[in-house]
C-alpha cells in the first residue's frame, strides 16, 4: 500500500517537469490528475483509453488508481454531459477512483514514450524530434529492407499494417509518431527536410497514401490503439520498480482495431 499523493508525485517526476509544461502548450487533453480518489492505493490499472469497459474491469480487479494514455475526455457541447460521460463518471465516483491521463506525455517522452519505445524495439536510435515534437526521427546502423520492416512491425504491433511502399527499398531513416498522426503539408515538409524514408503511425486517412507516394516516402499505418500500448506499460514498469511489492500494477487490454 502507498499513499495516493506519493504515487502522483513519483509519476509527475517520471514524466518530467519540462514535458508537462510543454503539454500545457501543445495538448488540450489530459496530462496529469483528473480525479482524486482513495488516499491509499494497493493496485493500479493501466490502459490506453478510458472507457466504460475499462473502468468496469479495473473495479473488478480491485484497482483504486487508473492511468491512461487517453484519459477522460470531458469536452462537452453547451455544458451538457452525454450519456457515455455520465456512465464513466458514475463508475469513477461510486468506486472513488483516481484518474490520470498523459496524452502528450506518453507520446513524446524520450525514454518511456510510445514513439521512443517503438524505435528501440525496431532496433533504431532516436535522432531528432518530429511532428511538432510529438514523435521522433531515428536511424538504423545499417539500412533495413522495407518488406522485412513491414513484417517486423506487424509482429511488434500485433496488428495488420497498411503499407504504401513508395520510397527506398532499403531504409536507414524513419519517422515514428504513434496514434492518429495524419501528416499534413507541414509534417511532410519536415519529413523531407529530415530525410525520413519511412513514416510509421497509427491511423491512415483517405488522402495520405497518395501524398506519401508522391513524396517518395514509405508509409506504415499500424493501428491507433496498437501503436499506443507501449508508453503506458513502460510507465507501469517504472512505478513497479520504484514501489516494488507495496503496489500491484496491471495493464488492462481493451482491444480496439482502429
Amino acid at each position: 500500500m502507498v499513499k495516493r499523493d506519493d504515487l502522483i508525485k513519483f509519476i509527475y517526476q517520471t514524466i518530467g517537469k519540462d514535458l508537462l509544461e510543454k503539454a500545457l502548450l501543445k495538448d488540450e487533453l489530459a496530462n496529469g490528475v483528473q480525479v482524486k480518489g482513495n488516499e491509499t492505493v494497493d493496485k493500479i490499472a493501466l490502459g490506453v483509453s478510458l472507457n466504460e469497459d475499462f473502468l468496469q474491469e479495473a473495479v473488478t480487479a480491485k484497482a483504486q488508481f487508473c492511468i491512461f494514455h487517453h484519459g477522460f475526455d470531458t469536452r462537452v457541447w453547451k455544458s451538457r454531459y452525454p450519456s457515455y460521460s455520465q456512465k464513466r463518471f458514475q463508475i469513477i465516483f461510486k468506486n472513488n477512483l483516481t484518474i490520470m491521463g498523459f496524452h502528450y506525455g506518453l507520446d513524446a517522452h524520450p525514454r518511456i514514450g510510445n514513439n521512443a519505445t517503438i524505435i528501440k524495439k525496431l532496433g533504431a536510435k532516436i535522432k531528432d524530434t518530429l511532428f511538432e515534437e510529438w514523435g521522433y526521427t531515428a536511424t538504423f546502423s545499417t539500412p533495413q529492407d522495407i518488406n522485412k520492416l513491414s513484417k517486423k512491425c506487424a509482429e511488434l504491433f500485433q496488428h495488420d499494417v497498411f503499407t504504401v511502399l513508395s520510397g527506398p527499398k532499403k531504409v536507414k531513416t524513419i519517422g515514428v509518431v504513434s496514434g492518429g498522426a495524419k501528416p499534413d503539408a507541414v509534417s511532410l515538409a519536415e519529413m523531407e527536410a529530415k530525410g525520413v524514408q519511412l513514416f510509421i503511425c497509427g491511423e491512415p486517412s483517405e488522402s495520405v497514401p497518395h501524398k506519401m507516394k508522391e513524396s517518395n516516402i514509405n508509409y506504415f499505418a499500424a493501428g491507433h490503439y496498437a501503436t499506443e500500448v507501449f508508453g503506458i506499460q513502460e510507465l507501469g514498469k517504472m512505478i513497479k520498480s520504484h514501489f516494488k511489492n507495496k503496489l500491484e500494477v496491471e495493464f488492462i487490454d481493451i482491444p480496439n482495431t482502429i
